[in-house]
This record gives structure tokens, sequence and C-alpha cells, in this order.
């Protein structure tokens, strides 16, 4: 009786089987062996296209990581570039606050020196007009001193001509 093997079955011919009966197990033999060749190669094939699909996945995923690991360093500089600009911002924004205060103290000083300033021109103000009061009084007396001299002058000049009265005293 033939044995056969474990795996395709396959018959092994024993030596006292006769050769027709052992061309047959021949024939079934090379019939099993190119139907499990053929399931090998399928799968084969398929695992390739797998594998080829996997492939070009893993090419992809790579790319993609490249990708995302320039667009991350990018993402990191210009992250840096923030952070130097917001410590100068801070840096900047605590000058202007010192500097605003300052400011403020000045605009203080100046809007108290600006009221002084404005009270001295109101008092220069009111001078100007005591002056200008005081030299139209000067004027009126000016005036009436020059009418006062005038009379005087005719009057001395009467005098030394005694030929013509003065005005007035006729």
């Amino acid at each position: 009786m033939a044995l056969n093997t474990p795996n395709l079955k396959l018959v092994k011919p024993e030596i006292t089987d006769k050769i027709d009966v052992s061309i047959a197990n021949f024939a079934q033999n090379a019939d099993k062996i190119d139907a499990a060749t053929k399931q090998l190669q399928d799968k084969t094939a398929s695992l390739q296209s797998s594998l080829d699909k996997t492939k070009q996945d893993v090419t992809a995923l790579q790319t993609s990581l490249t990708d995302t690991k320039q667009r991350v360093s990018t993402l990191e500089s210009d992250l840096s570039s923030t952070n130097k600009n917001v410590a100068t911002n801070k840096s900047e924004i605590a000058s202007n606050k010192n500097n605003v205060a300052k400011n403020t103290n000045d605009i203080k000083q100046i809007n108290q020196e600006l009221g002084k300033v404005q009270a001295d021109i109101t008092a220069l103000n009111i001078r100007a007009g005591n002056l200008d009061t005081a030299i139209k009084e000067n004027k009126t007396s000016i005036a009436e001193f020059q009418t006062r001299l005038d009379a005087i002058e005719d009057r001395l000049t009467a005098l030394e001509n005694p030929e013509t009265p003065p005005q007035g005293e006729a």
C-alpha cells in the first residue's frame, strides 16, 4: 500500500507498485504540485502587489513626514522669531510705560508752568490796561499843560511887548 506525503498528500510509490499505477500516481502528483504551485504563485503575486502598495504607502508617508518635519522646522523658526518679538515688545512696552509716566509728569509740570504764565499774562494785561489808562491821562495832562504853557507864553510875549494886550486880558 502506497504512502502519502503529509502536506500535499502526494502518493509515494512503493517498490511493489506496478508501473501503470506508478505512472497514474505520478500524474496525480504532478497535478497536485501544479495546483499547489499555482496557489503559491497567486499568493506570491497578491503578496507582491500588497508589498508594492505598502512600499508606495511608506514612500508617501516618508514624503509626508519630510514635509511635516520641514513645516515643523519652519514653525519652530517662526515661533522663535515670534518669541523674540514678544520679548522685544515686552521690553519696549516697559520702556514706553516709563516714558508715558515721565511724559505725564512733564505735562503736569508744563500745565503748572502754563498756568503761571497765563496768570503772568493776565497780570501784564491788567498792567498794560492800567498803563494805557495812565498814558491817556498823561496825554490829557500834557495837553492841558501845553494849553497852559501856550497861555503863559502868550502872556510872556504880551508882557515883553506891551503894545499888544494879551488875549483874554483886554
